[in-house]
């Protein structure tokens, strides 16, 4: 058996050279130069060659019947042609044109930034984002206080960024600087903010870089963009267990000015007789808070603001004095 597998071998390899077509041929330009490098193949099949130096070509194929012979080379158009294999050889001859490519304009971009601030900023928050913000109760301050990079400062007004004292952080409404941004505070107890965050279409809260229009600013700038125009005239109240509030905006007929006033009242008795506290007062918070706003749009298309605040506050409460406890008492 074994000596029957060698010429039972051989055999087949007889009929399969036997069966193979070869398929033969050049290919030129127009100008009858040969094409050197050229890719010729059967579509659909791993039968294929190359032509050499001279333009010509080789191979062989063991498919039968319609097939399409394609031939491509760089720079010049592609071309196919139907061919029918059967048993005899087969001589080709291609003759492709040289195809005229347009090199159009090429733009790198390595990378890009716009200077503005608020492409640079941490973040951008509108004053729906900061009075739904939880612990902050309508503060910017203590709003931004939660983002990343601010530290969570309880005893001191400010904002404190990336280990930099308070004073560093400056804040600028309409690129004016705000020399005291907070209220009157007492040792230990953080105040709150001066200004509205329903004043501003804007809060840019920038912890790195920012213009050198904020130069003043060491850690950080937080700018304010106050409203233009308020898109209609209307009045607001507001009560709850601790603050009383009310607001008018009244926008002009011609749309060219407004005016506003806003009161609130805060007042923490009964807050602070339900929830005790750590501090000893014997006088309880209670503060006043107004402003007033005028603006106009002159001709030229810009903007004249005006904006006062008004504010006072009453609150009083015990330290214990290291030198003699009897003092709490006096």
């Amino acid at each position: 058996m074994k000596k029957l597998i060698l010429p039972l071998l051989l055999v087949m390899l007889v009929y399969t050279a036997m069966a193979q077509v070869k398929i033969t041929g050049s290919v030129r330009d127009n100008k009858n130069k040969p094409i050197i490098g050229a890719s010729i193949t059967l579509k659909d099949t791993y039968d294929g060659a190359v032509t050499d130096s001279t333009g010509k070509f080789a191979f062989k194929t063991a498919e039968k019947g319609d097939f399409t012979i394609e031939v491509k080379s760089i720079n010049y158009k592609t071309i196919q042609q139907k061919l029918n294999i059967g048993s005899q050889p087969i001589i080709l001859n291609f003759f492709i044109k040289e195809e005229i490519n347009e090199l159009t304009a090429v733009t790198v971009t390595a990378g890009s930034f716009e200077a503005g601030d608020k492409k640079r900023a941490a973040t951008v928050l509108t004053s729906l984002d900061i009075v739904t913000t939880g612990g902050a109760n309508g503060d910017i301050t203590a709003a931004l206080k939660t983002l990343p990079g601010a530290q969570q400062i309880g005893e001191q007004e400010g904002l404190f960024v990336r280990g930099g004292a308070g004073y560093e952080t400056k804040q600028f409404i309409d690129g004016t600087l705000v020399n005291n941004p907070y209220g009157t505070s007492v040792p230990d107890l953080a105040s709150r903010g001066r200004f509205s965050p329903f004043l501003f279409k804007g809060t840019v809260f920038s912890t790195g870089g920012y213009s050198a229009l904020y130069g003043q600013a060491l850690s950080s700038a937080l700018i304010l963009e106050s409203i233009d125009l308020p898109d209609q005239s209307q009045a607001s109240a507001s009560i709850s267990s601790v603050f009383l509030g009310a607001g008018y905006q009244q926008l002009a007929k011609d749309k060219k000015s407004s005016w506003g006033i806003n009161y609130g009242y805060t007042n923490l008795i009964a807050y602070f007789n339900i929830v005790k506290q750590a501090p000893d007062y014997f006088r309880m918070p209670e503060f006043h808070n107004g402003d007033a706003n005028f603006r106009i749009k002159t001709k030229n298309g810009g903007m004249i603001k005006y904006y006062s605040t008004f504010s006072n506050g009453r609150l009083g409460l015990r330290r214990p004095d290291i030198d003699s406890a009897d003092l709490k008492d006096a």
